[in-house]
């Protein structure tokens, strides 16, 4: 039996992290973790001096005991008091695809997402070494999906394991990222390209009428795949009453939701489709308490249609132009180099006519995203913790930050990123700290039950039984950083 065991730590929660080398383990091998604590968000439970029993891929037992007490194993690891949290799900993240850009096709100028394998491994390996084990892309290339799973699976590729949608289903030319069908019969051989590519749900976007949802979500369902939808005029409402089952991003900006003289004026505004100020000029409009959106909020918890709300793209588009002092440059190394040069430029693009006092309005609408959140949240609505990046990192921190300020606890946040975010993916052996469950989970230096930043502290992430140090990750990236668009 080897042992092995962590020297004491000094340091602070931002200071770069030095640990001694850990052994190589296998999955297949019985290894156990000691002299923990382990913090089970889901049941609000820390057990000091815990330990983990983890074979073939799973947490065997689990346990608080003495060192004389310990079960048996091939290998021991003292992790020497540190902090064992279940690995974090990020439900939205778009790993296979990018950097966004425009390129002109035919003549025309066409946004593309078409991503590259050595951008998506920096991005997989790089979202790994920040705690993330698991992940959904709820759109993207469904053969790039497929081959990066297909790439886990044979072991050559590290990153979360990735559930995934296909194309989405969208009128406007996006190279890489939409389709739009024709008729019944076309929507129907495209959902049967996608599902024979894995995925798991079709996903409906924002140029589709109601009659293209209410078909989307009918033909999904007749093939056995779920639907994810990001909406705009059509509403949430009539969404949740077809029975789509998860619904994302914080801009449920349908008029429908709005009442009387607040509807017509958004009307209005509406008419000019170059204005994004709809991004934020929504939540200026609406009452939360009005008879729309209580039957919404109503719905969703009889539904319990999952929302992920990445109130984190509402910020970045509310402080475009102060992004460097929310995401400093240092922070950005999750992003390949190529995606460094670029996705600041691409955050400003919908403000780009934005006036100070556009930008000054827009911000003082941060608060009420977070209300809806938090009603969302009381009322039963089943929310998870998502990016919409193409690496989590910064943004998924972020993300947790803006949550516990709507009004949520360290130990509720941390429920929406781990079993939050198994239940929004329907995995019922991820998300927690449990016997039988997968051995997925992550090795921190300080407490995030006292301050979420703790996830800073981050040193090792066992995945799946794997044990991997987030240096040695890191030192992987920049094999990855010279490919060049």
């Amino acid at each position: 039996m080897n042992t092995v065991t962590f020297k004491p730590w000094i340091l602070t929660l931002v200071m770069p992290l030095v640990v001694t080398a850990l052994p190589s383990v296998s999955a297949s091998e019985s290894v156990l973790y000691h002299n923990a604590t382990l913090i089970n968000p889901a049941t609000e439970q820390q057990l000091t001096n815990g330990w983990l029993l983890v074979q073939d891929g799973r947490i065997v037992k689990m346990g608080q005991a003495k060192a004389a007490s310990l079960p048996a194993a091939s290998k021991q690891i003292d992790l020497q008091q540190q902090y064992v949290l279940p690995g974090l799900i990020d439900v939205h993240l778009h790993l296979t695809a990018g950097p966004h850009r425009v390129e002109m096709r035919d003549g025309a100028p066409v946004l593309t997402m078409a991503g590259h394998s050595e951008v998506t491994r920096y991005h997989a390996i790089s979202t790994l070494a920040t705690g993330v084990t698991t992940a959904f892309s709820p759109a993207g290339d469904p053969q790039a999906n497929a081959d990066y799973v297909q790439q886990q699976q044979a072991g050559q590729w590290l990153g979360p394991k990735l559930h995934y949608a296909g194309y989405v289903f969208e009128p406007t030319p996006i190279f890489g990222g939409a389709i739009y069908p024709t008729d019944e019969a076309s929507w129907r051989a495209e959902i049967a390209k996608q599902q024979a590519l894995g995925v798991d749900y079709i996903k409906l976007y924002t140029g589709l009428t109601a009659d293209e949802v209410a078909l989307g979500v009918r033909l999904a369902r007749e093939a056995r795949l779920k639907t994810i939808a990001h909406l705009d005029s059509v509403s949430w409402q009539y969404a949740a009453d077809l029975g789509i089952d998860i619904l994302t991003h914080a801009l449920p900006t349908s008029a429908e939701l709005l009442t009387g003289a607040a509807k017509a004026a958004y009307q209005a505004e509406r008419k000019n489709h170059y204005n994004q100020r709809f991004i934020y000029s929504w939540f200026q409009h609406v009452d939360y308490d009005s008879e729309p959106m209580r039957r919404l909020i109503t719905t969703l918890v009889k539904q319990q249609t999952r929302i992920d709300l990445t109130m984190v793209v509402n910020e970045l588009f509310y402080f475009a132009r102060e992004l460097d002092a929310i995401y400093p440059e240092d922070a950005m190394w999750v992003f390949h180099p190529q995606m460094r040069q670029r996705w600041r430029a691409l955050m400003a693009a919908p403000s780009y006519d934005w006036s100070t006092a556009d930008f000054a309005a827009a911000q003082q609408q941060l608060p009420k995203v977070q209300a809806l959140f938090k009603r969302l949240y009381d009322a039963g609505v089943p929310l998870a913790i998502g990016t919409d990046s193409t690496a989590s990192g910064p943004f998924y921190l972020r993300e947790l930050e803006l949550t516990k300020a709507a009004g949520l606890s360290n130990w509720q946040v941390l429920q929406l990123a781990t079993s939050g975010g198994a239940h929004h993916l329907g995995l019922t052996d991820h998300g927690q700290l449990k016997a039988g469950y997968v051995a997925d989970f992550i090795v921190l230096a300080a407490n995030p039950i006292t301050d979420l930043h703790a996830l800073n502290t981050l040193h090792t992430v066992v995945q799946q039984g794997n044990l991997m140090q987030v240096e040695a990750l890191k030192a992987q990236l920049s094999s990855l950083s010279q490919f060049e668009f």
